[in-house]
């Protein structure tokens, strides 16, 4: 990723940022449960905005309502940032700022869902081939450990390793490794409860 790419950089490249950071801080399941039940998202099991609790909230609708269309903003926000001819680094870019908002949106004091359903999206935008990656570690993981968040966990660490080895360019493991880096920050207290990140207790 040169350095010239980033000093080059216009006004709009960093309102297309801006742009995708407040789109993924759109959440669906907040409103729908908002708009449906009268209710706060986040004061119901998890408090997290994503696909799982709102499902939790709504049942099976409210689940795949919000997992398509948070899947769609992550998506939609990287295709835009192609179709306007953005350079590599801003698509990259952009990657990174639609899951950060889905993850701290700004109109919901920073607390929102947890970046997996925005950041399938987004991969699929940057390289339909990611996902196919992805979802093959993905699928051996889960196989082995019969778990999805450990099965996904290992698939974002993985990618980035994979991308490199078969000689994609930064501009696609940078903003792999990001997401990777602020998705598992988001699953901490998960991944806690599995045991990942707790001592040894002998």
């Amino acid at each position: 990723m040169p350095y010239t790419d980033v000093i080059n950089l216009t006004l709009s490249d960093g309102l297309m940022f801006l742009l995708a950071y407040l789109v993924g801080g759109i959440s669906p399941g907040y409103l729908l449960v908002r708009i449906l039940l009268n209710t706060d998202l986040r004061t119901i099991g998890s408090g997290s905005l994503g696909a799982t609790n709102a499902g939790r909230a709504l049942g099976k609708k409210g689940f795949y309502f919000t997992l398509v269309t948070d899947i769609l903003k992550g998506a939609l926000m990287v295709w835009l940032a192609k179709w306007l001819e953005s350079p590599p680094v801003v698509v990259s870019a952009v990657v990174v700022a639609v899951i950060a908002g889905h993850i701290w949106p700004l109109w919901l004091n920073f607390h929102g869902g947890k970046g997996i359903a925005t950041s399938l999206g987004a991969f699929v935008a940057l390289d339909y081939k990611i996902l196919l990656i992805g979802g093959v570690v993905l699928l051996i993981t889960y196989m082995i450990t019969r778990r999805f968040l450990p099965s996904w966990v290992v698939t974002l660490v993985a990618m980035p390793l994979l991308t490199y080895t078969l000689d994609y360019s930064m501009t696609v493991i940078a903003p792999l490794m990001i997401a990777a880096t602020i998705i598992i920050y988001a699953h901490k207290e998960n991944i806690k409860q599995l045991g990942f990140l707790s001592k040894n207790k002998g």
